[in-house]
């Protein structure tokens, strides 16, 4: 059973990817927080593997509450900003997946999936994205991204 915890600010997000997640037999939320203040106090001792968190909230960013979770807890980043500088600092921060708000059923479900197995998750869009943008910097900047992509996915 992957256990799962849902921060995001909107109740009507949290609502409707709980419901998502529970019709999976081997998923179970067992944890929804409105904010990351509230997470950080909720989230000690709650058991949970996944954690699916927003990156704009009122009080902390995700980016900031990512640093700030227990460590093991594998993090799905979500969005509805998805520039290449965004994903980029998201994956460097530690997040195992990175998914847009417009992604689709099918794409949450299998990003809990592979972060929760050990892998790392990023629906092909996002990954284009974060591909291009590292090509416009630098025309070197394929064998830095290969570098740096191995590093922060060890």
């Amino acid at each position: 059973m992957t256990t799962i915890a849902l921060i995001d600010d909107h109740l009507i997000v949290r609502s409707g990817f709980a419901q998502l997640l529970g019709l999976e037999a081997d998923f179970q939320v067992v944890a929804e927080f409105g904010s990351g203040r509230e997470a950080l106090t909720g989230l000690p001792g709650r058991g949970v593997q996944v954690c699916i968190c927003d990156i704009s909230m009122p009080d902390i960013s995700g980016l900031e509450l990512l640093s700030q979770l227990p460590k093991g807890m594998a993090t799905i980043m979500l969005s509805v900003h998805d520039s290449p500088a965004l994903i980029e600092q998201a994956l460097n921060a530690g997040a195992r997946g990175f998914l847009s708000k417009r992604c689709s059923p099918d794409e949450l479900i299998a990003a809990v999936r592979t972060v929760a197995a050990g892998g790392c998750y990023l629906t092909p869009d996002i990954a284009m994205k974060l591909a291009a943008g590292r090509r416009i910097r630098s025309p070197n900047a394929s064998v830095r991204w290969r570098k740096s992509w191995r590093r922060a996915w060890r």
